[in-house]
């Protein structure tokens, strides 16, 4: 956002998490359109002239789809990484033995004696679009990386997760947690790549799947990450 003033963001959000029946609309416009390090400016300000904690004071206002999006882009993102690897090991509770590494304050959870399902397009959505030289020598998943998927995405990065966001979308139901990692994730990264070539693969936009798809304030915080349309 080119005229950044944390100050001025952070009294505006206090504003709308504290005003009567809470400004939905004034948190989203604030959360979407500062970058991932502006938030955290915002962030630390909020905090020290409030007296309080944003992540807080965002729970106590919001609800459900919205405050997962909201709380995801308040994390830095090696802790939203850590954050969906760790969640990604608990899709099936049974059987795991997880390990923590701190690498370049990365955080990576290594699933081990598997004997169970986890998800793993969560551990090749981070493992395989990250700087090569993070994970340099380091033998990360060794047996949870399925080939395919992983030549897929190396082949058309922002077409593999076009591919993701259409199947999260498509026939009944929505996958919000495909939508929320995808969108939150490569906000700053490729996602108006993956917008293009979306529009490219599929009859329609990823917008008009939104709008299709989700309703309300959790569907302006999705529209906001996508950019105009």
């Amino acid at each position: 956002y080119p005229n950044f003033n944390a100050s001025s963001d952070a009294s505006v959000l206090q504003s709308g998490i504290e005003s009567k029946g809470v400004d939905e609309d004034v948190i989203i416009a604030i959360l979407v359109k500062r970058s991932n390090e502006q938030r955290q400016k915002i962030k630390a300000v909020y905090e020290a002239s409030s007296g309080k904690n944003l992540v807080k004071s965002l729970k106590s206002v919001l609800k459900s789809d919205l405050e997962d999006v909201a709380l995801a882009l308040l994390m830095p993102p090696a802790h939203f990484d850590a954050y969906l690897l760790r969640k990604a090991t608990k899709v099936n509770q049974q059987g795991f033995t997880v390990s923590t590494l701190n690498l370049k304050n990365l955080i990576l959870f290594e699933a081990a004696e598997t004997k169970g399902d986890i998800d793993v397009s969560t551990f090749i959505d981070i493992l395989t679009t990250r700087n090569d030289a993070t994970f340099c020598g380091c033998a990360v998943f060794k047996n949870c990386i399925d080939k395919k998927h992983y030549m897929k995405c190396a082949w058309n990065t922002p077409a593999f997760f076009a591919e993701k966001l259409h199947n999260a979308m498509k026939g009944h139901g929505t996958c919000e947690d495909t939508l929320m990692r995808i969108l939150v994730s490569r906000s700053e990264i490729d996602l108006q790549k993956i917008v293009e070539e979306y529009r490219a693969m599929y009859e329609n936009t990823v917008h008009e799947d939104i709008l299709n798809d989700t309703k309300g304030h959790y569907q302006k915080i999705l529209l906001g990450l996508c950019g105009p349309y």
